[in-house]
């Protein structure tokens, strides 16, 4: 996705705990991976090969950020509505009317196909990096440009073929975030398979990036509900996105569902403490105001596992964090948190401040990390379990392992290549009551890669479309004695 002042001297007992605290995460992380992973096969199948049938009773889930799907109509809108006012990179300097028009629409620099974060290609070409748009020709390009038509057809027919390899693994549910509509989602269903998103809910936001559910014929969700709490980022007039609840039988008992798609800007970095020494001044608003806002978003996030402690449930999505990292539970000698307060008092509620153009939160705990912190027991029951690719190190997927999700770009002169996925921000967590009736492969994360027209793994190319920056990740869930 694209794109707190230091403290006073108080603030630095509070950054020698962080800095304590993350090595405690990274070093708790290695032994519940190591735990999980010794269930996890050996390797995940190659593209070319589909896994056996689900066993009788098992049904298999996943989970995939689709990169702003647009269907056709609403393609068009956001090409003619941006190409009207100069394709804008900062929308809040236009006037209010060109503001509205501009709501609920992708950014104009959004799809552009063109290297990101922009300091990873060093050129004065055409203005780079101020400008929306760029020639096809450009030095920094590493994928097509999907403002054309054609272009983001070709995206869709990629995400067309992936879903029926998807589909060809056995997985009948799939979470979906950064959807427009049920519209955009069926132009790439595979035939008699189903779709509902947060749009379509009642209080929905009219935002771009809209989050959902698709499953095949046999599969029967209900009980859709809009987390809208998650889309409240504390900055008035900055939506983020909702979560989204439904209901779904496995193996013949109801188990609740919830797809996020977290703050992004935040992925590894200490929540409440998130700059670092290295970070160039120029970034320092935009680091502390993402974590900030995702700071905001945990106690909703804790809240609706809280009041279901003891019951069968899954949160699953694009959590924009790499929890794999994290410590699985809060320790009296390892503590998760910077004050010293327990993961189990509470995590808010908060409140954000602007100081310029910076965000800073004000809760009442100051935190380290995500996942302990919904993963306290605190109601007793309210315990996740984090499913897992084969071949972590240290909570890390390691490049060309089976856990690693990878769109290559090919080097070129005065440009190294370099990986266009995400990998280690997609997750599945599982409630200790859902996980104690199934096998341990509901454990076991498996991550599906894209292939090019060949079958062969995808390359990225300047003159082809990138059809999503993340792989689908999905596991079995299979009742006990299941074959």
């Amino acid at each position: 996705m694209r794109p707190v002042a230091p403290a006073p001297r108080a603030g630095l007992a509070a950054r020698a705990l962080a800095r304590i605290a993350a090595g405690a995460v990274v070093a708790a992380s290695i032994l519940m991976v190591a735990c999980a992973t010794t269930v996890a096969r050996a390797q995940v199948p190659s593209p070319a090969h589909a896994q056996a049938p689900a066993p009788a009773g098992a049904l298999r889930v996943a989970t995939w950020n689709l990169q702003w799907l647009l269907d056709r109509d609403t393609h068009r809108r956001w090409v003619e509505t941006c190409a009207r006012h100069g394709w804008p990179t900062d929308p809040g300097a236009l006037a209010e009317t060109a503001q509205r028009e501009l709501a609920g629409l992708p950014w104009c620099n959004a799809l552009n196909g063109m290297a990101f974060p922009p300091d990873r290609c060093a050129s004065e070409a055409d203005g780079w990096p101020r400008r929306a748009r760029y020639p096809a020709s450009h030095p920094c390009r590493d994928s097509a440009d999907l403002a054309e038509w054609r272009a983001y057809e070709d995206k869709l027919a990629q995400l067309r073929r992936w879903f029926a390899r998807l589909a060809d693994e056995g997985v009948a549910l799939v979470a979906l975030q950064e959807v427009y509509d049920e519209s955009a989602v069926r132009a790439i269903l595979p035939p008699g398979w189903s779709v509902r998103t947060s749009r379509s809910l009642p209080d929905a936001p009219d935002i771009a990036q809209q989050v959902g559910v698709a499953w095949a014929p046999g599969v029967r969700p209900r009980d859709f509900a809009l987390h809208a709490a998650l889309a409240d980022s504390g900055v008035p007039g900055r939506t983020l996105r909702p979560g989204f609840a439904f209901t779904v039988d496995v193996a013949g008992q109801p188990v609740e569902f919830l797809v996020v798609h977290l703050k992004a800007g935040c992925r590894s970095r200490v929540i409440d403490d998130p700059l670092r020494p290295n970070d160039p001044p120029h970034r320092h608003d935009a680091i502390v105001s993402d974590c900030a806002m995702l700071r905001h978003q945990l106690p909703a996030l804790e809240a609706w596992v809280d009041a279901r402690a003891g019951r069968e449930l899954i949160v699953l999505g694009d959590f924009n964090r790499s929890i794999l990292q994290e410590a699985a539970r809060d320790r009296p000698d390892r503590p998760a948190r910077l004050d010293g307060t327990p993961a189990s008092a509470p995590l808010g509620p908060c409140r954000i401040e602007t100081r310029g153009e910076r965000r800073i939160a004000h809760c009442p705990s100051r935190v380290g990390a995500l996942f302990p912190e919904i993963n306290d027991d605190e109601p007793p029951g309210s315990v996740l379990w984090r499913a897992v690719p084969a071949g972590l190190r240290g909570g890390r997927i390691r490049a060309g392992g089976p856990g690693d999700c990878s769109l290559p770009t090919s080097a070129r002169p005065g440009r190294s290549a370099t990986d266009l996925a995400h990998d280690g921000i997609d997750h599945i967590l599982l409630g200790a009551a859902l996980k104690r009736r199934l096998t341990a492969r509901a454990l076991e994360l498996n991550v599906l890669g894209p292939t090019g027209d060949d079958g062969r793994p995808l390359t990225a190319s300047a003159n082809r479309a990138q059809p999503s920056d993340h792989c689908p990740h999905w596991v079995e869930l299979a009742p006990l004695g299941a074959p």
